[in-house]
């Protein structure tokens, strides 16, 4: 039977909030930043990796993430919609879909998921290492190999699998299905960190509009805390702010302490959550438009219209 191959990490159902047209038509504006471009494409063509889902698993399919993830997102679709009309949670259920979906898109995305291989990388080659330092380390560990049943090539000599380690002619590949394994236990400590937060509705006023992004939600420090800042936030720790965009109209801006329900923004504010949610993406952001404003590095307010001349400008 033929498997999906093209796994949305962000749901088109929140891609097509920010988009123009109507349904599978639904566009949206796009910079990319690697390529320095802006373009309107279709949303079935961003937020996506070919087989993202895909696991290898013995009595599932590997579709199964897959298929449970358009499950949960059938779910979570129309309680987006409803929180966007009311500019409130309706229900404890609405609450519950938005903290899930934020903490779902927190923790599977490429960003994350390349981060975590990176640093299994990393432990097998400092292992790897380990091993063939000495000839006494690399005869003790093929000695315990034998005594737990692991097949082992006898014809290998240390000094050839020291060269081999040295020359470092091979790939090491973590197995994705143990990395969605390891995604979707962090859920479950992130959701919770994010219901224990203070929401409110942020709204962007006539003529203005937010954005969002490849990876879209947004967990950075507060103005308390001094800049530049060497460690990176964590979802449970204090002095941080989550920002999460619902709509070209709503944004969503959580903190550890008391906020008002709602709050009107103003036009510089709009800019600023668009500035952070920009600054925060992997390499796209996208907008129902090109009519939005970012503030760059250096003081300058830019257009979206002008990013590409902007990047290119510095190149």
């Amino acid at each position: 039977m033929a498997t999906k191959a093209n796994h949305h990490y962000i749901p088109q159902f929140y891609l097509r909030g920010f988009s123009a047209g109507i349904g599978r038509q639904a566009q949206v504006f796009v910079f990319d930043s690697d390529t320095k471009k802006s373009f309107t494409t279709l949303v079935r063509n961003i937020g996506s990796r070919r087989h993202f889902n895909r696991v290898e698993a013995h009595g599932v399919g590997p579709n199964h993430i897959e298929d449970a993830m358009s499950k949960i997102e059938a779910e979570i679709a129309p309680h987006l919609q409803q929180v966007i009309e009311a500019q409130a949670f309706p229900g404890p259920e609405h609450f519950n879909s938005i903290m899930n979906l934020m903490a779902l898109l927190s923790v599977r995305n490429p960003r994350l998921r390349g981060n975590m291989s990176d640093f299994h990388k990393d432990v097998v080659e400092r292992i790897m290492g380990l091993s063939v330092s000495t000839n006494d380390i690399w005869e003790s560990q093929i000695r315990k190999m034998r005594e737990s049943g692991v097949p082992v090539k006898e014809d290998v000599t240390y000094d050839e699998m020291k060269r081999f380690h040295e020359e470092r002619n091979y790939e090491i590949v973590i197995d994705q299905t143990h990395l969605i394994t390891l995604e979707l236990k962090m859920v479950e400590p992130v959701l919770e960190q994010l219901s224990r937060r203070s929401w409110c509705f942020a709204r962007a006023p006539k003529g203005h509009q937010f954005i969002t992004c490849d990876d879209p939600t947004v967990l950075s420090w507060t103005d308390k805390v001094k800049q530049p800042n060497p460690w990176s936030p964590g979802h449970g720790l204090q002095n941080t702010i989550v920002m999460f965009t619902l709509s070209p109209e709503l944004a969503l801006v959580g903190l550890f302490e008391d906020l008002p329900q709602r709050s009107d923004y103003r036009p510089e504010q709009v800019v600023a959550l668009n500035t952070a949610v920009a600054r925060h993406s992997r390499n796209q952001i996208y907008a129902r438009d090109g009519g939005f404003m970012l503030h760059l590095k250096d003081g300058q307010f830019v257009r979206s219209d002008e990013l590409t001349r902007v990047f290119l400008g510095r190149g």
